[in-house]
């Protein structure tokens, strides 16, 4: 979870710190439902056109799988030497690895979090994707840290990096910053967090990131080297972030966010879904995907697969009273 005043518990946590064809299964999710609304972005205007239609969407039944994936928080997964190779956020930016998508081994830090004064004092929320040289990219928000009045310590200053790496475990940094943007909040706070990187029909990428308690998207012309914003994201909520978007055979765009009833932090988060046919203009999905274990729970940052048999949605999720987190699992058959 990135958008909150980080607890200093958390801090020191954060600093020093598949599929076999059978499914373990726990419980149901959502169900299908048919009444939607289509929420119409520009970026030139805040105004929005909102229709209510009927329609039946896809992947909207989701089935929690047993156990946990992890300890960590944010994953972006890839499938690589058929394996997963889950990079996510722990001490620093970590790679662990699975033949089966459930049970991870070999972890390994990629990432370190810098030395104070760096503006990389803490590296999280990675999303990693592969260039047309073969070797890949990783685009990571990098933090400074601050202290308020009452000795907690708290991100600030959020901007996106990147590193490159030939083979997926050694990464090297690029120098400058890849992309920023002013957060929706107090004016003139730099909040630009959560990556999700896409790549469209016509070659270019697609970046969706969070600024605050909504999100945004920017285009890139040369794999991610540099960015240009596109538009502020509108899903009819207060809140929308963590945002996950995967294109499905058909062409359309599916994305995945977590939000509240009402303002951030404020009771249980879950993760919610919508669907899209150009990845800016979407059909909002009614009902709760994944909802928290524990009454007053939070679950943070879905990243969703397709695998051989479906999809598997990975999660973050911090269960009430608690200050650490765990990457657990989903699976829907689409």
């Amino acid at each position: 979870m990135k958008n909150i005043i980080i607890p200093i518990l958390l801090v020191v946590i954060a600093l020093i710190a598949g599929f076999f064809f059978y499914r373990p299964l726990s419980t149901i999710i959502s169900e299908t439902t048919t009444t939607l609304e289509i929420i119409t972005t520009t970026s030139t205007t805040e105004q929005t056109t909102t229709t209510t239609i009927q329609q039946i969407s896809k992947l909207i039944k989701w089935t929690k799988e047993n156990g946990i994936r992890t300890s960590g928080v944010s994953s972006s997964t890839i499938i690589k030497d058929n394996e997963y190779w889950m990079y996510y956020t722990w001490d620093g930016i970590e790679l662990a690895t699975s033949t089966d998508g459930l049970n991870f081994a070999n972890k390994q830090n990629v990432i370190k979090n810098g030395p104070i004064g760096s503006e990389q004092e803490m590296v999280t929320n990675p999303t990693v994707f592969k260039l047309s040289d073969d070797r890949y990219r990783m685009i990571y928000e990098g933090s400074k840290l601050a202290e308020d009045e009452t000795g907690k310590f708290y991100q600030t200053d959020r901007k996106l990096y990147s590193a490159v790496s030939v083979d997926g475990k050694m990464w090297e940094k690029e120098e400058g910053v890849r992309f920023w943007d002013y957060g929706d909040g107090k004016p003139g706070e730099i909040f630009t967090s959560v990556p999700d990187v896409i790549k469209l029909p016509d070659g270019r990428l697609r970046m969706y990131y969070t600024r605050g308690a909504t999100s945004a998207t920017a285009l890139s012309s040369d794999e991610g080297l540099t960015w240009t914003k596109e538009t502020n994201l509108n899903f009819n909520r207060k809140v929308a972030i963590d945002l996950d978007v995967i294109q499905l055979d058909d062409g359309s765009y599916k994305i995945f966010f977590t939000t509240f009833a009402g303002d951030f932090g404020i009771g249980e988060q879950w993760v919610m879904s919508a669907s899209s046919v150009d990845g800016i203009n979407f059909v909002v999905d009614e009902g709760k995907l994944i909802e928290p274990s524990t009454s007053g729970g939070l679950i943070t940052d879905p990243d969703v697969i397709k695998i051989d048999n479906g999809y598997r949605m990975y999660y973050g999720e911090f269960r009430k009273g608690e200050v650490e987190s765990n990457i657990m699992s989903a699976f829907s058959s689409g």
